[in-house]
């Protein structure tokens, strides 16, 4: 369901940065004015399977800011993302983590009307270089591969 632009404005969103993307990048994006939860202010590092951290942020309707990519590759965790409601953006590059946060600072406009635009969990690609933001896989087309697959 798409909102339509004279409905009343989502509150502002909550950011989860993963334990790919450190402190520093969620120290990055606090900085630069957004509203940020991080990975290691939750969970011990490096020991929560990715299914308990896509739940927990599901369950608080954050939107997730990875870097690890081969979730949308991985069918379960895919799955996981889906089913806990996730809207994930997955930054594309290979860092520093400097430039993770700015990337995400710099194409924020375009993130909030992803978010905005879509009522239902999907998964987006944020990329290093450049001013580009792109659906990667929505909720009805991760519904449709699952029917196509049998699942």
């Amino acid at each position: 369901m798409r909102r339509s632009s004279t409905s009343e404005p989502l509150p502002e969103p909550v950011f989860f940065t993963d334990r790919d993307l450190g402190r520093s990048v969620a120290a990055a994006l606090r900085a630069g004015g957004l509203k940020v939860q991080a990975y290691h202010e939750h969970f011990t590092p490096d020991n929560v399977p990715d299914r308990e951290w896509l739940r927990y942020v599901g369950e608080r309707g954050w939107i997730a800011l990875s870097h690890n990519k081969y979730i949308r590759y991985e069918r379960d965790e895919l799955d996981d993302l889906m089913k806990f409601g996730v809207k994930a953006f997955f930054i594309i590059g290979k860092g520093p983590h400097s430039a993770f946060a700015a990337a995400v600072l710099r194409n924020i406009d375009k993130i909030y009307k992803l978010i905005r635009d879509h009522s239902e969990p999907f998964v987006a690609k944020i990329y290093q270089h450049g001013d580009e933001v792109e659906e990667w896989i929505t909720y009805a087309q991760w519904l449709e591969a699952r029917r196509s697959s049998g699942r």
